[in-house]
């Protein structure tokens, strides 16, 4: 089984844009398949294929499953044939990689005559050979009956990836996202305004007993500092009227809470119109995310729950779009309401998601 560490380790270094993303891609071996194929965060292969290529052709390969993800194909396909749809796809990638300077290897999808035409525009110039085109797309719907939680949850993640793989000092992270419209800076503006009001409960206590060593062998005593953890509830809104992109905010945000804070006990709850879970996470720990739900939205439940708790929280992070029933009383702890749009609360203060442009 061929190890790609090595070559996600180069593209990193060399194309961090590429090298953020193929990281966090699965490389699994398929001795039934050509050459490779790219779907859903996976990229599969032929052992004797890739045994076959140089660092360069192999590198290809990489950049183009990194593609595939930041340019979400999987989401855009709609009703269109899947096998029609990854062909156009990869010849749309192939082009751009090649006309960039990438080395490609052979058995690829490449044609100059579509040049800088989009997945889309290839799909339509591609279903006009094959006359079997129309039932395809008819027949292309069958066992999509939506994603459920957990595949929402892995794509967040994943967009959570790319997101960050925009932000690299990569002239290529530009020039692409330029190319197809991609923000190629963070799309939230509010997170500095969220992390002040979380570092207001992140502070360090003084203390004379142990004192600071840096001025103690002058015999001067300085009071030692003793570090807080950061005690905070969140919940996350997982009724039907959260939309994929929304939740993919959420979730990525609680990860770079947990990952600015570096001492922290976090309750995570999940919760539509009743509790579907809650999970403790320590310094360190693996958030698990049980995204249960998809119903209606009544807050109450969240705030019942946190009444049980041994110690009150100082804050709590409501992720939600505010679409749902308040409880009748107002806590004793702060409430922040994190929610895509800007609508009167009973209480607590909202903190509205908007893009830079705003």
């Amino acid at each position: 089984m061929s190890d790609f560490s090595p070559l996600k380790a180069k593209l990193l270094l060399e194309y961090p844009f590429f090298g953020m993303i193929a990281s966090g891609m699965e490389m699994i071996l398929n001795d039934n398949i050509e050459s490779f194929s790219v779907k859903d965060n996976t990229i599969e292969y032929r052992e004797g294929y890739v045994e076959s290529l140089s660092i360069e052709e192999k590198m290809f390969v990489l950049c183009n499953g990194a593609l595939h993800e930041a340019l979400s194909h999987t989401l855009r396909r709609g009703n269109r044939s899947p096998w029609l749809w990854n062909m156009a796809c990869d010849y749309a990638i192939n082009t751009l990689l090649i006309e960039s300077g990438f080395t490609p290897p052979p058995k690829i999808s490449y044609d100059k005559r579509f040049g800088n035409l989009s997945a889309e525009e290839i799909y339509t110039e591609l279903s006009k050979e094959f006359l079997d085109q129309e039932q395809n797309d008819r027949d292309a719907d069958d066992h999509r009956d939506g994603e459920g939680l957990e595949e929402k949850l892995s794509r967040a993640q994943r967009e959570k990836r790319v997101h960050e793989a925009m932000e690299k000092d990569d002239p290529y992270a530009e020039s692409f996202c330029r190319q197809f419209g991609l923000q190629s800076k963070n799309r939230i503006d509010w997170r500095s305004e969220l992390r002040d009001m979380i570092g207001g409960y992140y502070v360090s206590d003084y203390t004379l007993m142990p004192p600071s060593k840096k001025l103690l062998y002058n015999g001067v005593y300085l009071p030692g500092v003793r570090s807080r953890r950061l005690e905070l509830v969140i919940a996350i809104d997982s009724s039907g009227s959260i939309e994929e992109l929304l939740l993919s905010v959420f979730i990525g945000e609680i990860e770079s809470i947990m990952e600015a804070f570096g001492s922290y006990s976090i309750d995570v709850i999940v919760c539509d119109d009743r509790v579907r879970s809650i999970h403790h996470c320590e310094n360190g720990d693996k958030i698990e995310y049980d995204l249960l739900g998809g119903g209606g939205t009544d807050f109450t439940p969240v705030f019942e729950l946190v009444e049980t708790f041994a110690f009150q929280p100082k804050m709590l992070l409501y992720f939600t779009d505010l679409e749902g029933k308040f409880p009748p009383y107002e806590p004793s702890y702060e409430v922040v309401w994190v929610a895509s749009k800007s609508v009167s609360v009973p209480f607590g203060r909202v903190i509205v998601l908007k893009d830079q442009d705003d």
